[in-house]
C-alpha cells in the first residue's frame, strides 16, 4: 500500500511539475526512479497516464480523472491528520483510574486535573485491592510495590516509609 502511495504521490508531482527531474528533486529520488515508478503505475492501472516526449510532458485525458481522484485522496489523507493533530492538541474522552483508598489525599490534583482538561471524564475506581489493569480497562492506576505484569509501563511517583504511630497516653 506505501508502495501505491507513493506512486501516487510521483504522479501527482510529476503532473504538476511537467518534469521528472523536478518531481525527483522535491521526492528526494532521481528522475529515473520518478518515471519507473509511473511506468509501474500505469502498468498496473493498464492505461496510459502521461504523453512523454523529450522536450514535454502532458496529461492523457486519463490520467488527468485520475489526477483529480488522486489529489481527493490526499486531501482526504491530509484531513485526518489535521484531525488526529487537533485531537491530539485537546485530550477528551474518559480516563479510568484505580486509586487506593488513601488516594482520596489525591482529591485536590484530580480536581486541578479536571479543571484543565474539561474534556476529559474521570471514571476512579477507589480500592485497596491489586486489579488486572489491562484486563479490567483501567488507563492508569496508583499502587505500591513491585510491578508483576512486564506488558506495564510504569513510573515511581515517590517514596514513603511505613511507621507505626500512637499517641503518648495509648503507648502508656
Amino acid at each position: 500500500m506505501m508502495d501505491r502511495l507513493g506512486a501516487l504521490n510521483a504522479f501527482m508531482r510529476a503532473a504538476e511539475t511537467r518534469s521528472f527531474v523536478a518531481t525527483g528533486r522535491d521526492l528526494g529520488i532521481s528522475a529515473s526512479a520518478v518515471g519507473k515508478a509511473i511506468a509501474r503505475l500505469e502498468e498496473r492501472l493498464g492505461v496510459r497516464l502521461l504523453h512523454r516526449s523529450t522536450r514535454s510532458m502532458t496529461l492523457t485525458a486519463e490520467g488527468t480523472t485520475f489526477l483529480d481522484h488522486c489529489r481527493r485522496i490526499f486531501d482526504e489523507v491530509d484531513a485526518a491528520e489535521a484531525m488526529l493533530f487537533q485531537a491530539s492538541d485537546k485530550p477528551s474522552g474518559v480516563l479510568r483510574v484505580s486509586l487506593p483508598i488513601a488516594g482520596m489525599l489525591l482529591m485536590p490534583v484530580i480536581a486541578a486535573f479536571m479543571k484543565t482538561w474539561p474534556d476529559i471524564r474521570m471514571d476512579i475506581d477507589f480500592t485497596d485491592r491489586m486489579v488486572a489493569v489491562i484486563e479490567e480497562g483501567f488507563d492508569a492506576v496508583i499502587r505500591t510495590g513491585e510491578i508483576a505484569d512486564t506488558r506495564l509501563m510504569h513510573r515511581k511517583l515517590g517514596v514513603f516509609r511505613h511507621r507505626i504511630v500512637a499517641s503518648p497516653a495509648y503507648l502508656a
